[in-house]
């Protein structure tokens, strides 16, 4: 008989500790995205940066990009082919299909201490020049 597991409950295992990490990627890229435009006007702008701010604004831009980076390039991806679908069944009409690769391709992809400070947006969903 196999000894029951004394320092976690019956109830946990390490799947939902994966799931709890998931969901919680999840809700922070939610964020990102919901407010990656908001430009709060900061008063650490007022004052030099300092070398520990740039470093925890470099290491901040290090951890953020990788994930909002997988979200990004997954909705570009995904747009890439939709694009192309719309393209196809609507009988070559790159105008539909362009309005689909603008919205999902372009934008931003990396998260850089501009943004981080609120001198760039972040855009997530990309604008067409037209």
């Amino acid at each position: 008989m196999d000894k029951p597991n004394l320092l976690l409950p019956p109830i946990i295992s390490p799947h939902h500790s994966y799931l709890k990490r998931t969901c919680m990627v999840v809700v922070f890229a939610f964020l990102v995205i919901q407010f990656g435009s908001f430009q709060p006007v900061h008063a650490a702008e007022l004052e030099e940066d300092t070398g520990t701010s740039q470093l925890l604004t470099g290491a901040a831009c290090f951890i953020l990009t990788p994930v909002y980076g997988a979200f990004k390039l997954a909705f570009a991806g995904a747009g890439a082919i939709v694009g192309g679908l719309a393209w196809t069944f609507t009988g070559g009409d790159e105008e539909a299909a362009q309005k689909i690769w603008d919205a999902s391709l372009k934008g931003t992809y990396i998260i850089t201490p501009d943004h981080l400070n609120g001198k760039e947006s972040v855009e997530f969903v990309g604008s067409s020049d037209a």
